[in-house]
């Protein structure tokens, strides 16, 4: 094989002999060409493709790089084994089945057949009732599966997810039981069972571990910081007869800890495998140096991880900006001002990311480029005015702004204890069709439903004299929602943050008709709209869906203790890691041009407030010689004065007419 397109670093992980081996891939080091020739290479050495065995996170991914090894060493390729540890799982239990108690004709529940099953199994354990409030179906299997995937109780992951339902631990406890028996009897298995039922046939059946390790001559698994531990199980007892265990990953890119991943599978590698070799790739092939100089700042202030260093050839004298802004408002200013400089520079939108911690840090910053003509697509999360609860607010603005909105009367009523679909509807269509469309509370008196509405008709009561003041009338509608969204919402704690957007982009408005107006209005169709014209779209994402990507320009948003670094990792060492590592994927995105914007106000529920600083930038070593930072603010009145604008002009003409 022709192995002259590598570097020293991959050419020894590509050639290396039998045993564990494990590849430490720095951010743009090029993994997937070391994986992709480690593969031809081992054909070439005459391991028979069969005997190959690639796991990968997507099906995808797997056809990709099989495809670039039938490149390199043709029809032979299409022996190999690869895919998900999903899909593996699957063809390897239909061969064994009959040793977990299972037919080897066993199906496999989608997402909505689980969900339905959980919901025949409550109402067989008589689970629920109308006296309490009780998980969703949806929600049940959300804490069973987590349970399963994070290696916790289904007490832990109450207690940290729905903490609402704590007291209900014992119901659970009796659900998870029965729902395996019933998948039992019912000879089908759910996404987790597939995983959960390999690693027990590995671990308990020696002569099917056996026959499967024997088969498996050569395990490569790719992206093994995102393994979680069931995973690395399974990858370490299908290598256990041979011990030909490969894996690549980068120990700092490990950021999908909410999964269920463990960075600790990477870090501990050498102890599973004592005296295995270390391969480091830190030749990086994406970035110019001076982006990956601040890469190495953040990977030095890392409590743990593997000696790396990214270097490039990529020639490039400009740092990475750091706008120091005023608020968040400043900070869309000067976002969309850096992306349409860039593009006029010959960077176009296609090739530009504004990326965020979480999807609610980028809702004014939506607006602030529609109203710009910008078009954008959208990743990571619903897009703000799609969000439920998001729905849930503007459906009472709706109903203060035209009481003749039977839509929103629905979404409305649909909240009150005891009233079903039906009656909802009934109610608002007749408080739609009256002369005076009021809702009369009295007419309802003895219903189980009616404190709720004498709660609904006080607020609208209480909204009606503020229609003309949005700001008041929003922060009155953000307070009567936040006592409801427990009985609306499982996942309440989660939509919490997203309220105080609302606020925020009201700010502007003076109309309550305009501003419904404006939300209403799709801004993504809108952008796509423009696309047919402009031909090119900037991307708006989450800093976890744009992993694996890469653009010549990032925006890195929202920075400050609280949002990026979250509140919920600035007292926990571990999580506060993970999100030290979100920071470095995030950074090593860019190819050219990199721009982090730190707001130092914030918004709380009193008004802005000082933001107490920024962890994930305090603690890199000599930070200012890795950052060009910027104020892109007001001038400070210590500055002098300054040549007088047109609107100056004008204005002391006015003021001297006036005065004459």
């Amino acid at each position: 094989m022709d192995l002259s397109e590598l570097n020293d670093a991959q050419r020894r992980a590509v050639t290396a002999g039998d045993g564990p081996h494990l590849v430490v891939a720095g951010a743009g080091t090029g993994k997937t060409r070391t994986l992709v020739h480690r593969v031809a290479w081992l054909i070439e050495q005459g391991v028979p493709p069969e005997g190959i065995v690639l796991l990968t996170f997507t099906r995808r991914a797997a056809g990709e790089m099989l495809d670039r090894v039938a490149r390199l060493v043709g029809g032979r390729a299409r022996g190999v084994r690869g895919g998900t540890f999903h899909s593996f799982a699957n063809t390897a239990l239909r061969r064994h089945a009959d040793r977990l108690g299972y037919s080897p004709s066993f199906t496999i529940l989608d997402r909505g057949d689980a969900e339905a099953l959980v919901g025949m199994v409550r109402g067989e354990l008589g689970l629920g009732s109308t006296e309490q409030r009780y998980p969703k179906r949806g929600t049940l299997l959300d804490v069973l599966s987590r349970a399963t995937n994070t290696h916790r109780t289904i007490a832990q992951v109450l207690d940290d997810q729905y903490p609402q339902y704590a007291h209900l631990e014992p119901d659970l406890q009796r659900l998870a039981v029965r729902y395996a028996e019933r998948k039992q009897e019912q000879g089908v298995m759910d996404f987790d069972d597939l995983l959960v039922m390999l690693a027990r046939l590995l671990r308990d059946h020696e002569e099917a571990r056996r026959r499967l390790s024997h088969a498996a001559r050569h395990v490569l698994v790719d992206e093994y910081q995102d393994t979680n531990r069931l995973q690395a199980s399974i990858a370490a007892l299908l290598s256990s007869v041979h011990g030909n265990l490969m894996v690549v990953g980068d120990e700092a890119q490990s950021i999908y800890g909410f999964r269920g991943a463990d960075v600790r599978n990477i870090l501990d590698f050498g102890q599973l495998y004592p005296n295995c070799p270390v391969t480091v790739l830190e030749e990086n092939y994406r970035s110019v140096q001076p982006i990956l100089d601040l890469a190495n700042g953040i990977l030095e202030t890392a409590t743990t991880g593997y000696d790396k260093h990214l270097r490039s050839s990529l020639p490039s004298q400009e740092l990475p900006v750091l706008a120091d802004v005023m608020d968040e408002h400043a900070q869309a200013e000067v976002v969309v001002r850096r992306v349409l400089e860039l593009r006029e520079g010959g960077t176009s939108l296609d090739e530009q990311a504004i990326l965020a911690r979480a999807s609610h840090h980028t809702h004014l910053l939506e607006l602030a480029l529609s109203e710009a003509g910008i078009p954008f697509r959208k990743y990571g999360g619903l897009r703000f005015s799609e969000a439920a609860h998001i729905k849930d607010v503007f459906a009472l603005l709706r109903l203060v702004a035209n009481p003749r909105d039977v839509l929103a009367w629905f979404r409305v009523l649909s909240w009150s204890k005891g009233l079903g679909a039906k009656t909802a509807q009934r109610i608002g269509d007749s408080v739609a069709a009256a002369d005076d469309p009021q809702l009369h509370p009295a007419a309802y008196k003895g219903r189980g439903y009616h404190a709720d509405l004498v709660d609904l008709a006080g607020f609208l009561e209480d909204a009606a004299p503020l229609v003309a003041d949005v700001g008041a009338l929003v922060d009155l509608t953000i307070a009567y929602y936040k006592e409801r969204i427990v009985d609306i919402h499982e996942d309440w704690k989660k939509r919490l943050k997203d309220l105080d957007s609302v606020p925020l982009l009201a700010e502007r408005f003076t109309s309550l008709d305009q501003f419904l107006a404006e939300v209403a209005l799709d801004p993504v169709e809108a952008a796509d709209a423009d696309e047919a014209v402009d031909d090119e779209v900037l991307t708006v994402s989450t800093i976890h869906s744009a992993k694996g990507l890469e653009w010549d320009a990032v925006h890195l948003v929202q920075l400050g203790d609280g949002a990026f670094p979250s509140a919920f990792s600035l007292d926990d060492p571990d999580e506060l890691e993970e999100e030290r590592r979100l920071f470095y994927v995030a950074v090593t995105r860019a190819r050219r041009h990199l721009m982090l914007v730190w707001p130092r106000f914030v918004r709380a529920r009193r008004g802005p407030v000082m933001g107490p600083g920024c962890v994930l930038l305090d603690t890199i070593p000599h930070l200012h010689d890795l950052l060009e930072t910027v104020k892109p603010t007001r001038r400070p009145w210590s500055e002098g004065p300054q040549a007088a604008d047109a609107d100056e002009i004008e204005r002391i003409a006015r003021l001297l007419d006036y005065f004459d």
